[in-house]
C-alpha cells in the first residue's frame, strides 16, 4: 500500500498540472480576445503640424482616445508625397492599432509616380471619412486681375506666360484638369506646401495660386490674397461674391480635399467595425461640428465603413481618368 502512494500522489500531480495547464491556456485565449483596445492607438499622417488636416486629426485623436478607453497617438510623417506614412502603417500588423490618414494624393501619387507602389483600394480598408474642402482660384493684390474672366482670358491670350502655384498631387492634378477642360496652358509652379505657395502668390513671385480654401481665407479677408473663383459644387457661405469656376465656364468641373481614417485592409471586422462605430460618433457630434467651422469652407463628412469604400472606388475611378486623359492630352 506504502507504494501505490507515491504512485497516486504523481497521478494527482498530473492532473493538478493538467487541470492547471488548462485554466492557464483559457486564461490566455481571455488576453489574446480581450476587448479591442488593450493598448495605445496611433494615427500616422502625411502631412506636417499646423495643417487644418492635423488640427482635425488631433481633435478626432482626442475623442476617439476618450471613447476607446486608450490613448490615439498623432505621428506625422510628412515626405515622399504620402509613401513614408503608408509604408508606416503597411510595415504594422492589422490590427486595428495603426491608423493611416488618407487624403486625394494616395490615389493620384501611385499614378504619376510609379516608386509609390502602394494601391490604396487593395491595401486598406475606410474607417471614416472626416471632412472635405475646396479650393480656391486666387491671386496676388498687386496683380491686375479684376476677376477669374479677366485672369483667364490673360492666360488663353499668352500660354505658358501666366504662372500657377500648386502643392501636392490633389491640386496639381486639379490645375492640370483646369488647363486641360479650358484650354490653357499655365506655366505650373508646384511647391512643397501651402506657406511656400501662398508666400510667392502673396509676394507677386507667382500670378495666380490654387490654395485651399480653408487655409486661404484668412489671407483673403486680410487683403493679403484675392479670391477669383471656388473649386466648389456651389458658393462658398464664407464668400458669397466669389463664383464658382462651373459658373465661368468650366460646367461640372469640381476638386475637394478630403481626409479620413483607414486601417490595413486584413484588420478582422470586429475591430474595424469598432473603430467605424466609435468615428461616427465623433464626427456626428455638435462638438465636431462646432470645432470644423474654425476652417471656413470645410464640410462634415460622416461616412464609415462599407459606403465609405465605395466612396474611395468612386474617388479612385475619377482619379484615375482624369490622370489618364490629361497624360493622353500630352501625347
Amino acid at each position: 500500500m506504502a507504494r501505490k502512494f507515491p504512485c497516486c500522489t504523481t497521478a494527482k500531480r498530473r492532473a493538478t498540472l493538467a487541470a492547471l495547464a488548462v485554466t492557464l491556456g483559457l486564461c490566455a485565449g481571455g488576453v489574446r480576445a480581450e476587448t479591442f483596445p488593450s493598448r495605445p492607438l496611433r494615427i500616422v499622417l502625411l502631412i506636417g503640424p499646423g495643417s487644418s488636416g492635423d488640427a482635425v486629426s488631433r481633435f478626432v485623436a482626442d475623442k476617439l482616445g476618450a471613447a476607446l478607453g486608450q490613448p490615439v497617438i498623432v505621428e506625422n510623417r510628412p515626405g515622399a508625397e504620402g509613401l513614408i506614412a503608408v509604408q508606416s502603417v503597411l510595415s504594422a500588423p492589422a490590427d486595428g492599432y495603426s491608423i493611416l490618414l488618407v487624403t486625394p494624393s494616395m490615389l493620384s501619387g501611385p499614378l504619376l509616380n510609379k516608386a509609390a507602389n502602394y494601391d490604396l483600394q487593395r491595401d486598406f480598408r475606410m474607417v471614416s471619412f472626416l471632412y472635405r474642402n475646396s479650393a480656391l482660384l486666387v491671386t496676388g493684390p498687386q496683380k491686375p486681375y479684376a476677376d477669374v474672366k479677366q485672369a483667364l482670358e490673360t492666360v488663353r491670350a499668352t500660354p505658358g506666360a501666366v504662372s500657377l502655384a500648386d502643392y501636392g498631387n490633389t491640386y496639381r492634378v486639379a490645375g492640370m484638369l483646369l488647363a486641360q477642360q479650358g484650354g490653357l496652358a499655365f506655366n505650373a509652379v508646384s511647391y512643397k506646401g501651402f506657406s511656400q505657395a501662398s508666400a510667392d502668390v502673396i509676394g507677386g513671385a507667382v500670378d495666380l495660386g490654387l490654395l485651399d480654401a480653408g487655409a486661404s481665407m484668412p489671407l483673403v479677408r486680410a487683403g493679403k490674397l484675392r479670391a477669383l473663383a471656388s473649386t466648389a459644387t456651389t458658393r462658398l457661405p464664407d464668400l458669397p461674391a466669389v463664383p464658382t469656376l462651373r459658373e465661368t465656364g468650366f460646367p461640372g468641373y469640381e476638386m475637394y480635399v478630403w481626409i479620413g481614417l483607414a486601417v490595413r485592409r486584413q484588420t478582422d471586422d470586429a475591430t474595424a467595425r469598432r473603430l467605424e462605430q466609435a468615428v461616427a460618433a465623433i464626427t456626428r457630434s455638435p462638438a465636431y461640428l462646432q470645432f470644423l467651422t474654425t476652417f471656413a469652407g470645410s464640410e462634415a463628412m460622416s461616412v464609415s465603413g462599407a459606403q465609405a469604400d465605395q466612396d474611395l472606388a468612386n474617388e479612385s475611378t475619377r482619379y484615375r481618368r482624369a490622370v489618364e486623359a490629361i497624360q493622353q492630352a500630352r501625347r
